[in-house]
C-alpha cells in the first residue's frame, strides 16, 4: 500500500473524486481549498487539512491541482496562497485544470526557476470518470517526473498519455479535446431541437441516432437530457463550456488557426447563458433554438 503524502488544491466535484480515489489507494491526502465546506468532506474521509499552502507544500512533494482556470491556478501558486513559493525543490506540480496552453509553457518556466517540476496533465471524462478513477490524463512535461507521478495518476487515471517533454503539450491536446465535445453537444442539440421541431417523438429519435453512424458520446451522454428536458441535472454547466470553448477560440487565433465549428459552438454556449441559463447542465444549449415546444424553467 502506498503512504507517500499527496497534497490535492480543489476540492470541487473533479477534486473530490480525485481525493476518494487516492485515498482508496492508501495515499495519504492533504487538501486545500477555499470552501470550509469541502475541507470538512475531505476530513470526514481521512484525509488531512493543513494550515496554510505552507504547511501543505511542507507534507507533499507531489501537489495535484484541479483548481477552475488560470486565475486560480495563478493565485493558489503565486498570489496571496503562495504554494510555488513554499514547495520545496525538486517537487512536482500535477496541473490537471483545463488552461490555455500559453500560460502553461510560462507556467512550465516560472516553476522551472523555482526548481519545481510541472506535470501538464489535464484529464478528460467528467465527474463520473473522477469518481471512477477512470479518466484520461495528457501529460505534457518531463518523462523522469512523470514517471514519479504515474503511481497517483494511475489511481484516478485509466490511461495515461505522454505527449512529450514540452509543457503546453497536454493543455493543447485538451483545447482539441474540449473542441470536438463542445461542437459534438451543440450538433446534439440542434438535431434533437429540429425533431421536436417537427414533431418526432425525441425519446426513440434519440434511440434511433445513437443506434448508427449519428451517433457519438455527447450524443449517448447528453441526449436523454436533452429529450427531457432535464436540464437542472447538471454534471457540467453551460458556463464551463462558455470558458472552455473561449479557451478553444482563443488558442486558434493565437495559432491563426481558422476554426469556424468551435466559434459556432462558443456562440451558442454564450447566447444560452447570456440568456440565464449558465448554470444548467450544458445540454442547455437546445433551449437556443425556439420550436414552439413548452421548456423547463
Amino acid at each position: 500500500m502506498a503512504t507517500e503524502m499527496i497534497g490535492l488544491v480543489g476540492l470541487g466535484a473533479m477534486g473530490r473524486g480525485v481525493a476518494d480515489n487516492l485515498l482508496a489507494k492508501g495515499f495519504a491526502v492533504a487538501g486545500f481549498d477555499v470552501n470550509p465546506a469541502a475541507l470538512h468532506w475531505l476530513r470526514e474521509r481521512g484525509g488531512e487539512v493543513p494550515d496554510d499552502a505552507a504547511e501543505l507544500a511542507a507534507r507533499a512533494d507531489i501537489v495535484v491541482s484541479f483548481v477552475v482556470d488560470d486565475k486560480q491556478t495563478e493565485e493558489v501558486l503565486f498570489g496571496g496562497f503562495g504554494l510555488a513559493r513554499a514547495l520545496r525543490k525538486g517537487s512536482i506540480l500535477v496541473a490537471c485544470s483545463t488552461l490555455p496552453p500559453s500560460y502553461v509553457r510560462t507556467l512550465g518556466t516560472r516553476l522551472g526557476e523555482l526548481g519545481i517540476h510541472l506535470l501538464d496533465a489535464p484529464v478528460t471524462g467528467g465527474m463520473v470518470g473522477a469518481q471512477k478513477g477512470t479518466l484520461t490524463v495528457m501529460v505534457g512535461g518531463p518523462a523522469a517526473a512523470l514517471e514519479r507521478a504515474r503511481p497517483v495518476l494511475s489511481s484516478f487515471g485509466a490511461r495515461i498519455f505522454h505527449l512529450g517533454e514540452q509543457n503546453g503539450a497536454g493543455a493543447q491536446m485538451k483545447v482539441i479535446n474540449q473542441l470536438l465535445c463542445g461542437v459534438h453537444i451543440v450538433a446534439a442539440a440542434e438535431g434533437l431541437a429540429l425533431a421536436q421541431k417537427h414533431g418526432l417523438p425525441l425519446e426513440t429519435t434519440l434511440e434511433i441516432l445513437r443506434s448508427g453512424s449519428a451517433s457519438s458520446w455527447m450524443l449517448g451522454d447528453r441526449g436523454p437530457r436533452m429529450a427531457r428536458g432535464a436540464f437542472d441535472e447538471v454534471t457540467s454547466a453551460v458556463d464551463i463550456f462558455v470558458k472552455d470553448m473561449g479557451l478553444v477560440v482563443d488558442a486558434a487565433r493565437e495559432s491563426r488557426f481558422a476554426a469556424p465549428l468551435a466559434h459556432m459552438a462558443f456562440l451558442s454556449f454564450l447566447a444560452a447563458s447570456g440568456k440565464g441559463w449558465g448554470m444548467q447542465d450544458d445540454s442547455a444549449v437546445m433551449r437556443n433554438y425556439d420550436t414552439g415546444a413548452q421548456s423547463p424553467t
